[in-house]
């Protein structure tokens, strides 16, 4: 009986070998073999605040943070303050790399683990990883995979973007381009963060090289707070030269506001049971890592953000330094920080005023710093999706209205509206604040209003649109919400596009075909 036989594209095994499949089927006998590229360029996906696994550092096979499953996570809902402190102390932590991985996929397990796939939340990325790599390395369905439909204008217009050219997808296949993930502490600074995605991008080439391939260029794929890392490496540390291009997702480009309603009103809706569901819990994990304060507004975000309002009275700050005139304030009732809150293992308050001086050195030196490196600066070879969506607002501006009691004859005015002294403070977004009205004491109570800008629950458009002057492309989207962005198929359909469009510019490197 005639067989067909049909050697499939091989994989590249944890030791470096390459390892062939065959089909076999009836029928006239034929022997179809695809030639495999000698040249690879890793995509290389950085994820965004706490979708990274960490560990203790001292007992590096035990988790503190990971995002497997529901269940994992269930620990956290009951978890108080001082508890989320202790766990989550950016100088006690590490990568831990032992994560759940996909299980619908030919790669072997010590293969994803080679990659990094199990550094990061399962439960945000672990499907899309998969994904991924199968969509960019189909050489056997060339003639029907992804790549191929967005040859059709149809298609790509439904993504918002041009289709494809045959030329685009035709180099795109003489590459081989297999995902990696490189988590980081979150806790930490993204400057160091950004230290650990140049030392993990440079072992991931230097793989391929000892094993015979040509390998010097990689392109990164971030989500959120993954793209400001990402911008450090590359703007500041010399990693355009390695890197092809980058796709940002939902990338907090100049910040986000609701940084600084979380810390003074807790996580809204159920994340919040993970991520702190009161200024309390919430302040106790950010007010010691640099990597969440590094999301709060940069100057580039725009002034006057933050707003106190009394019927047509109103302040808004900063004028123009978010540093000295939010951040670091101390003792005012909208201040970013309460100061003691800072430190609840503290439970005397005897080191408060250690803790607010360090607090505020980690601003000063780690924060400001930062922002100032990557401002008004990306890859440029950028492409960026965000979320532009009326359903998934989120926190632009943040603004305390004052609340009235309907006196008897009238609301008596209030003198300053950025003074008194906290009463009482639910730490979800309500203060009862001792302030004066004529000189006179008087009580008000300040709520924190709900979101009003379109997003996609975290990153407001304005910090999403960011990149547009400098970005290849830049595109919204409607019906993204933050966390699960790349688990939408049009946005990966647009992470596959972007890829094949960065392929273009290898042309003018070392890893370029002869013409």
């Amino acid at each position: 009986m005639e067989v067909t036989q049909r050697i499939i594209p091989p994989e590249i095994q944890e030791d470096g070998s390459v390892r062939y499949r065959s089909v076999m089927s009836k029928g006239k006998t034929e022997a179809i073999c695809y030639l495999v590229s000698r040249r690879v360029i890793p995509v290389v996906f950085v994820p965004g605040v706490m979708g990274s696994n960490l560990a203790d550092k001292d007992e590096q096979e035990n988790p503190v943070w990971l995002l497997d499953s529901v269940s994992t996570v269930f620990h956290w809902m009951n978890r108080n303050a001082a508890e989320r402190k202790a766990a989550l102390n950016p100088e006690d932590t590490v990568v831990y790399g032992g994560g759940k991985l996909p299980s619908e996929t030919p790669l072997s397990t010590a293969e994803m683990r080679r990659r990094g796939w199990g550094e990061v939340a399962f439960m945000s990325y672990g499907n899309f990883l998969a994904w991924l790599d199968d969509a960019l390395n189909d050489t056997h369905q060339w003639q029907n995979g992804i790549r191929s439909t967005l040859l059709s204008e149809t298609e790509a217009r439904s993504i918002g973007v041009a289709a494809l050219s045959r030329d685009d997808v035709a180099l795109s296949y003489k590459y081989r381009y297999p995902v990696h993930a490189v988590g980081y502490n979150w806790l930490r600074s993204n400057e160091d963060s950004a230290k650990r995605l140049a030392a993990r991008v440079n072992a991931f080439m230097a793989f391929y090289r000892s094993k015979g391939f040509m390998c010097d260029r990689a392109i990164l794929v971030t989500h959120s707070m993954g793209g400001l890392v990402g911008r450090f490496f590359t703007e500041s540390m010399g990693g355009k030269e390695v890197i092809l291009g980058v796709v940002n997702g939902v990338m907090p480009a100049t910040g986000a506001a609701v940084a600084y309603k979380r810390v003074k009103a807790g996580t809204e809706g159920a994340a919040g049971g993970v991520l702190g569901r009161n200024a309390e819990e919430v302040t106790a994990v950010f007010a010691q890592a640099p990597g969440p304060l590094q999301l709060l507004p940069t100057p580039e975000y725009g002034a006057r953000w933050l707003k106190i309002r009394d019927g047509n009275r109103m302040i808004s700050l900063p004028q123009s330094d978010p540093y000295n005139e939010i951040y670091t304030v101390r003792g005012k009732w909208w201040s970013l920080c309460h100061e003691n809150l800072i430190n609840p293992l503290d439970k005397y308050k005897k080191t408060v005023d250690e803790d607010w001086q360090r607090y505020v050195e980690t601003v000063e030196t780690l924060v400001r710093p930062f922002h100032r490196a990557i401002a008004n600066r990306y890859h440029a070879n950028t492409y960026a999706f965000y979320g532009d969506d009326t359903a998934h607002k989120t926190w632009g501006e943040v603004t305390w209205g004052r609340r009235y009691a309907a006196p008897r004859f009238g609301p008596r005015a209030v003198d300053d509206l950025a003074e008194g002294t906290v009463m009482h403070d639910t730490g979800r977004g309500t203060i009862s604040v001792l302030t004066r009205s004529a000189g006179n004491p008087l009580r008000v109570v300040f709520d924190l209003n709900g979101a009003d800008e379109s997003g996609d629950g975290t990153v407001p458009r304005r910090s999403g649109a960011a990149p547009r002057e400098k970005a290849k492309v830049c595109l919204a989207y409607r019906g993204i919400e933050h966390e699960a962005a790349f688990n939408v198929g049009p946005l990966r359909l647009f992470t596959v596009w972007s890829i094949v469009k960065i392929t273009d510019a290898v042309k003018d490197t070392s890893m370029a075909y002869c013409k």
